[in-house]
């Protein structure tokens, strides 16, 4: 009896190794072996409807610019297109949140870009990699960070075919990457405007400026016409905050605009 037992828990414990082990195949196949994205599988407190639903893994993007966004979040594989001002601090911030703590980024186009502006954004420099994207190879390199990489930030100056951006989608899209461009050659799933309204910090002829206000239109998939919201940056540590309302905004929604009656003067 007690070989039996012994035998029949051998022979689960096989089974279990056995299926655990096809599971790791299965996913070690999926990945082709490369870097792990689990960062981008975005935890619950991150977002809320993180599973995948059918319609793909879920990526954070910065808590004010969540309203721009179907479900507050991004899709994994998706591509952003950022156009106007402030397009190197946006694309930082949306990398960042993406990235999460285990996830890889690889910054291409930007050769002005500072390893101290990508830290003080909150990237962290042990899982970032900074591409010189150029010459002959700049179609090898991109497809290898679009195949490789969680995050992969295309800035302005990469000057890409439109043939080559299709390819780039095409294979972010197969490895679940999230792609973030300025100005891209071709259509992305959503498209961010940046406009300047306002700067803050200079006083009367002096002092210098430290923050401005941006206001931001999204229109894309899964966005009816588009989607508006403002921004204040950058804050202390490099990110985004959301923008108060105006006193002169705060004070019409509060009190309405009265006509004033026709005053008859007497004789």
């Amino acid at each position: 009896m007690g070989t039996a037992l012994q035998t029949e828990d051998r022979e689960q414990r096989l089974s279990r190794a056995r299926a655990a082990l096809g599971a790791a195949e299965r996913s070690a196949a999926r990945w082709g072996g490369r870097i792990d994205r689990t960062a981008l599988r975005s935890s619950p407190q991150s977002v809320d409807d993180a599973d995948d639903d059918g319609l793909g893994t879920r990526v954070p993007v910065p808590g004010p610019l969540a309203t721009l966004f179907p479900r507050g979040s991004l899709r994994a594989g998706s591509s952003v297109a950022l156009q106007g001002a402030a397009s190197t601090s946006l694309l930082l911030s949306l990398a960042v949140a993406a990235a999460g703590e285990d996830s890889w980024c690889a910054i291409a186009g930007m050769p002005d870009l500072g390893l101290r502006s990508a830290l003080d954004a909150g990237l962290d420099p042990c899982r970032l990699a900074l591409a010189p994207a150029e010459g002959d190879q700049r179609p090898q390199v991109l497809s290898a960070l679009a195949d490789g990489v969680g995050v992969l930030v295309l800035g302005p100056d990469l000057d890409l075919a439109p043939a080559l951006w299709r390819s780039l989608l095409n294979r972010a899209r197969t490895a679940d990457t999230l792609v973030l461009a300025a100005v891209p050659p071709g259509r992305a799933d959503l498209t961010l405007r940046a406009t300047t309204s306002g700067w803050t910090g200079l006083g009367q002829g002096s002092g210098r400026l430290r923050r401005r206000r941006l206001e931001i239109t999204a229109e894309g998939r899964g966005i009816a016409g588009h989607r508006i919201a403002e921004v204040l940056l950058p804050q202390v540590d490099g990110m985004i905050a959301a923008a108060p309302q105006s006193r002169s905004q705060g004070a019409e929604s509060r009190e309405p605009m009265r006509l004033l009656q026709p005053v008859r003067r007497a004789g």
